[in-house]
């Protein structure tokens, strides 16, 4: 009996593909940082572990970025993008996403470390830097909202209706037995969040 070779090929190439074609495929971020254990753990702890992480200076050949992270930015990263300049490989690179109309996201602006003890006209300048790399589309890392929030206490207050309003979520989930007051009710409807009673 003799196997066409070229056949056998054929039909095991399409059955891989078959395969490959039904596995999920993660979300693919990339992280404007070296790849370093901390980092890499801090970032996925934040964005969870759906999404699959891809660092500066790693291949990215055939990826599809849906989100870009830069982990922090120091005051002077901060200085020079607010300017439109950069220094280094890395500022190079969001500076360059910048300009192709990319939004980068980052954890954390170096000054916000200085809250407490910056003259607060030196503080505002950064804040201004906040204003105008936020124009450039360079933002505060925002937390995907969760759409239901479950609230254990008795007693629903406007204050936690504005809470949860502050989460981004769009229904809250309370005990049967919890009361809930008037204007934690007016304060749901003017939101739009829906309040559901449950076990």
């Amino acid at each position: 009996m003799s196997v066409d070779v070229n056949e056998l090929v054929r039909s095991i190439a399409s059955e891989v593909l078959k395969q490959l074609q039904g596995v999920e495929q993660k979300d693919c971020v990339m992280v404007l940082a070296e790849r370093d254990c901390s980092t890499a753990a801090m970032v996925q702890q934040k964005l969870g572990d759906d999404v699959e992480l891809v660092f500066f200076g790693e291949d990215t050949l055939n990826r599809n970025f849906c989100r870009y992270i830069i982990p922090s930015l120091c005051v002077c990263e901060m200085s020079d993008l607010a300017i439109g300049k950069a220094q280094g490989p890395i500022m190079t690179e969001v500076l360059r996403l910048l300009l192709l109309g990319k939004t980068i996201e980052t954890f954390k602006f170096g000054h916000h470390a200085y809250s407490e003890t910056a003259p607060g006209s030196l503080y505002s300048l950064y804040e201004s830097y906040v204003e105008t790399l936020a124009g450039f589309g360079l933002k505060k890392f925002q937390p995907e909202a969760p759409e239901v929030i479950r609230f254990r206490e008795e007693l629903v207050t406007e204050k936690v209706v504005n809470d949860i309003a502050q989460q981004g979520a769009s229904t809250l989930m309370v005990p049967v037995a919890a009361q809930v007051t008037p204007l934690a009710v007016e304060t749901a409807q003017n939101l739009n969040i829906n309040i559901q009673k449950c076990l």
